[in-house]
């Protein structure tokens, strides 16, 4: 989310640069429009134009590679964040697994000790009813 958050403000820096380039340039292609109605001469006209286009077209380079540039390293910050969270969640996944399994060993384990502990139960219910069968019936046992 975090590198989400950059790349769109990242993105938007980008925009408005170009947006800021886009006016620059609107606004120097008025200047070049005044001044060329100014000069003198043609060529006068002619080598300011082609000065400002020179910066113009420079800057605008300038600009465009620097755009790429971030552009080129939000891709790849994306691409890692992308790749890390995908190791989380790998991760995160094998932990659930590992619980999965777990719980189901000792549930297994519980219905094993709660089966034996009916048995003895059952045993023990058995033996006190035997042992309260011999009290209500005290005849003697013979002797062999």
């Amino acid at each position: 989310m975090m590198g989400a958050r950059y790349l769109w403000t990242e993105l938007e820096q980008i925009d408005t640069s170009m947006v800021q380039v886009e006016a620059a340039t609107i606004g120097l292609q008025d200047v070049l429009k005044r001044v060329g109605g100014r000069m003198d001469g043609q060529d006068n006209r002619q080598t300011r134009y082609e000065q400002v286009r020179s910066a113009i077209h420079q800057t605008l380079q300038a600009e465009g590679a620097a755009a790429l540039g971030r552009d080129e390293q939000l891709g790849q910050e994306l691409l890692d964040t992308k790749a890390q969270h995908q190791r989380e969640l790998q991760n995160h996944e094998r932990r659930l697994n590992t619980m999965m399994a777990e719980l189901e060993a000792n549930k297994e384990a519980r219905e094993r000790q709660e089966s034996r502990i009916a048995e003895l139960t059952a045993a023990g219910t058995s033996l006190m009813g035997q042992v309260k069968g011999k009290r209500s019936n005290p005849t003697p046992e013979r002797s062999a």
